[in-house]
């Protein structure tokens, strides 16, 4: 098991009952589903739901001890369920499939009802991206408009990338349920592009094969214009398609290029940007600075992470930094 859990996105709750007329009334008003038949021994009925709603995508948690099925309505966001324990059935339009403990199923197009079919003691998270915001991170890594529905293949199970993926995820719902309450709007913008992006990369789908290729190579001034709009904008989230437009090529050429010139990728480098402002607020700190607060307010969601980026970077701990700032006050 990649995590505990028991209270996987507790800190976002939505229900925990034995009560299926409540559950039905919380399942068809924040899940918005459309259809919900328990099972018929209604004392063996409970649920536990927890629910994280963001921008472009959101995850729900849903522990079902009793048989269930559960149906939804087409919506403007893809899905994709990965289950955790006990076994179920996804019917999506005319496409049906298993899903079994630890596995997942393959990604749900917009436009298409759902149904579950749930067995006991099933449990499972559930992603759900804007298809708004696929297309968008779409069109900045290939350079211009898809032109064409994104179409996702069916998924494989083993497949190390999807395996990825999925570590990827429940690592996030745990960061985010352990800490998300104290995230700034960068840092939500910023977790929230990583696992769109992961996403994108991880799943074959008809635009893979472009993004695999070797990109069209981008000239210096590329690279040096991209520094200069991330220094400008370096507490607003990284914007990849606004980068690819400001430097004129595709994301793609522009990380390779990136890379080339500078061995690091745009991301890499609004990391040192951010790092070097940390630096600045820790020694110019007021009453209330905090390290939280300065890693929060340069978009670290991870104060671990952000202590051993500033640690590599400025040979201290950000806390040492602080103290010794204020010792010399």
């Amino acid at each position: 098991m990649l995590l505990p859990q028991a209270d996987l996105l507790g800190n976002f709750p939505v229900m925990r009952t034995s009560d299926p007329d409540f559950a039905r009334d919380r399942l068809f008003k924040v899940y918005n589903a459309e259809r919900f038949d328990p099972a018929v021994h209604r004392d063996r009925f409970a649920v536990t739901a927890n629910f994280l709603k963001m921008t472009d995508l959101s995850l729900a948690y849903i522990d079902f001890a009793g048989v269930s099925s559960v149906g939804f309505p087409a919506a403007d966001f893809v899905r994709q369920i990965f289950n955790v324990s006990g076994a179920a059935r996804v019917v999506a339009g005319v496409k049906s499939e298993p899903i079994g403990p630890g596995s997942w199923s393959s990604v749900i197009p917009v436009g298409v009802k759902v149904s579950l079919g749930l067995e006991a003691d099933c449990r499972h998270l559930v992603l759900r991206i804007a298809d708004a915001a696929l297309r968008r991170y779409l069109s900045a890594l290939l350079g211009d408009e898809p032109g064409r529905e994104l179409e996702f293949s069916p998924s494989v199970q083993g497949n190390p990338a999807m395996h990825a993926l999925k570590l990827r995820i429940f690592q996030f719902a745990s960061d985010y349920n352990s800490r998300g309450s104290y995230f700034s709007s960068l840092a939500n913008a910023e977790v929230e592009r990583m696992v769109i992006m992961k996403f994108l990369m991880c799943h074959r789908h008809n635009f893979s094969d472009l993004l695999l290729r070797e990109p069209i190579p981008s000239t210096p001034s590329s690279v040096r214009r991209a520094e200069e709009y991330i220094e400008a904008n370096w507490d607003k989230p990284l914007d990849i398609a606004m980068l690819a437009r400001v430097t004129d090529v595709s994301a793609r050429s522009l990380f390779r290029q990136f890379r080339k010139e500078r061995g690091c990728s745009p991301s890499d480098f609004a990391k040192s940007v951010r790092l070097r402002k940390a630096l600045i607020m820790l020694e110019n700190p007021t009453a209330s600075t905090s390290v939280t607060q300065v890693a929060l307010r340069c978009g670290f969601q991870n104060s671990g992470h952000f202590a051993h980026d500033y640690r590599l970077a400025f040979g201290e701990l950000p806390s040492e930094t602080l103290i010794r700032s204020r010792r010399s006050l």
